[in-house]
């Protein structure tokens, strides 16, 4: 089939990682793949996918599309005029968009199927109002239905149009379709494959972390409040080292728009601790980081999906220490029984919980032991076999 995975830019971070990974699982079940960008300029990302895909370009920004403005009702009556404005007006800037498009007949054949990746409003109304042809849509979700839900009712709307789904996990979802009895959609729950412990590990930079930093704690993650939470573990390092005397150092790995905001909160620690908590940047290698780091900690306020950082980490046997954030965490360790679950926004519970694994070396080897066996469901070729299914199966509908 001609399958098109279409992504709101292509920028260093965890939905671009598995689109890459679910672009190399399409290309291995004989399946014809197409990359849309519709941000050109983040493109950072494309040398990670497989070189039998074609790339087309074409920019389509989110403030273009009237499911962005949905959620501004929430903000009341000022909010729900934009709102209604952009009803007026965003169609007609949509329908330009899409005649260009057309115009420049930057895809030539129709697809099978046509997939908004990123999820987010522009993938998901280019896919939704149908600027390319195609026989059937989908769409992946990036964590449970009912989280997006509460974010915007315009994200509804769309999935209404694609009507078929990947979800991560189905928390709360059964509630979800009871009380949006209009949605008619067809979800299906698939786990993201891993593929990074087929990237080879350079064992002299793994050395040369170590010398650097220590024992270290690791978190890669882009900075981006709520969805990612610096703030509490850069507070759990200052907590483990002051109160617990354990001398460890914090690595963070990641750029974004909260970067600066966190290294000022650490500039607010004593220098003593402000030296072991280091900002490492965006990284390419980051299995290097993983094979180094003596456990991986990570935290979240607005919930997490299904964390792409905590499944790599168990393919390298990490311990892990995770806010117990809606949703995802809980859906990859259980009850504590792969890893260790602690409060939200609590770098107290956190460091308490960091602390157990630093001092209990049995406990610390009994979840490097559970790592290998949690993996096992993330595995590439499980998930190949459940998608092969999904797609031939959706594939196989009469329109």
């Amino acid at each position: 089939m001609n399958i098109a995975l279409v992504f709101d830019g292509l920028q260093i971070g965890g939905i671009e990682r598995v689109g890459a990974d679910y672009a190399k699982i399409l290309c291995e079940l004989g399946h014809n793949v197409t990359i849309i960008n519709l941000m050109p300029q983040l493109n950072e990302m494309e040398k990670e996918f497989p070189k039998t895909c074609r790339f087309k370009h074409f920019y389509y920004p989110r403030m273009a599309t009237v499911a962005q403005y949905a959620q501004l009702t929430k903000k009341g009556f000022l909010g729900t005029l934009v709102y209604l404005a952009a009803m007026v007006l965003m169609p007609t800037v949509s329908f330009a968009f899409k005649s260009i498009f057309k115009i420049k007949r930057l895809i030539n054949n129709d697809y099978d199927i046509m997939i908004a990746f990123s999820g987010h409003f522009n993938d998901l109304d280019f896919v939704a109002r149908n600027f390319s042809n195609a026989k059937h849509k989908m769409c992946w979700l990036h964590g449970a239905l009912y989280s997006y839900s509460l974010i915007s009712y315009g994200y509804m709307n769309l999935y209404n149009k694609i009507n078929n789904l990947i979800v991560l996990v189905d928390d709360a979802q059964e509630e979800c379709l009871m009380y949006n009895k209009n949605l008619k959609l067809n979800i299906n729950k698939l786990y993201n494959p891993t593929f990074i412990n087929k990237k080879v590990v350079n064992k002299t930079n793994v050395e040369k972390l170590k010398k650097k930093y220590g024992i270290f704690l690791l978190m890669v993650s882009r900075f981006e409040y709520p969805h990612k939470d610096q703030y509490t573990v850069a507070k759990m390092l200052e907590i483990i080292r002051t109160q617990y005397g354990a001398n460890v150092d914090l690595v963070f790995v990641g750029t974004g728009p909260e970067e600066a905001k966190v290294k000022r909160f650490v500039s607010e620690f004593s220098i003593d601790v402000q030296k072991h908590i280091h900002f490492e940047g965006s990284k390419m290698n980051v299995q290097d980081y993983y094979n180094a780091a003596y456990m991986l900690v990570h935290a979240s306020v607005a919930g997490e999906g299904l964390p792409t950082i905590m499944i790599e980490a168990l393919a390298y046997n990490l311990p892990m220490v995770v806010t117990d954030s809606k949703t995802g965490p809980r859906e990859i360790l259980g009850e504590n029984e792969y890893g260790l679950l602690c409060k939200v926004q609590d770098p107290i519970d956190m460091a308490k919980k960091v602390n157990s694994l630093l001092s209990n070396k049995n406990l610390y080897m009994n979840y490097k032991v559970k790592s290998k066996e949690r993996l096992m469901d993330f595995s590439p070729e499980v998930i190949k076999e459940q998608l092969k299914d999904i797609v031939s199966k959706i594939g196989s509908d009469k329109e």
